[in-house]
Parts: C-alpha cells; structure tokens; sequence
C-alpha cells in the first residue's frame, strides 16, 4: 500500500510569484494629507483642532469647547468634517 502511494503521481500547481499578484495581497495605505488639504479642514472645523496621526493612519480632531466626546477620530475627511458638525449641533441642543 504504501509503494501504491509513492508510485501515484502527484499534481503540482505552479508557484504564483508575479510582481502584480503580490502587490494586490498587500492592504493600501492612506498617503498623507498634504499641509493645503490640512489647511482646508481646520479651515472648515474653525471650533476644533484638526491633524493627521501618521500612526494610526487616520484624522484626529480635538475641541477647543467643552464637549461630551472632545478628541474624533474620522479616516476620511467627510467624516472629519461630518463628526465634528454633529457633536457642535449636540450641543447646542
């Protein structure tokens, strides 16, 4: 039995190792935002500090007012901009 199973021929499937296979197994990062694009979010969240964390590859907004969440984070900046309304309407409610 066993030389049964040495003498059947296995079938091989090649090796994928192509450059454009493997680049798509790898996650996409976020560039960083250039300074403008920065600029231009604070300029549109004029209550709250606005920067990007290189470390966590995503947004982060801190409030220059008392607040129930004071620091967002958003990894777009629709989010950015669309959190940072929604907690000023919370309180002026």
């Amino acid at each position: 039995m066993i030389r049964r199973l040495l003498a059947v021929p296995t079938r091989r499937t090649p090796c994928r190792t192509t450059v454009g296979e493997t680049l798509t197994d790898i996650p996409a990062v976020r560039p960083d935002p250039s300074p403008a694009q920065l600029a231009e979010l604070q300029g549109l969240c004029r209550q709250w500090l606005v920067m990007w964390c290189w470390y966590r590859r995503e947004y982060m907004a801190i409030a220059r007012f008392d607040t129930a969440s004071p620091i967002l984070f958003a990894t777009t900046p629709q989010q950015v901009v669309y959190a940072c309304r929604a907690a000023e309407l919370a309180m002026a409610l």
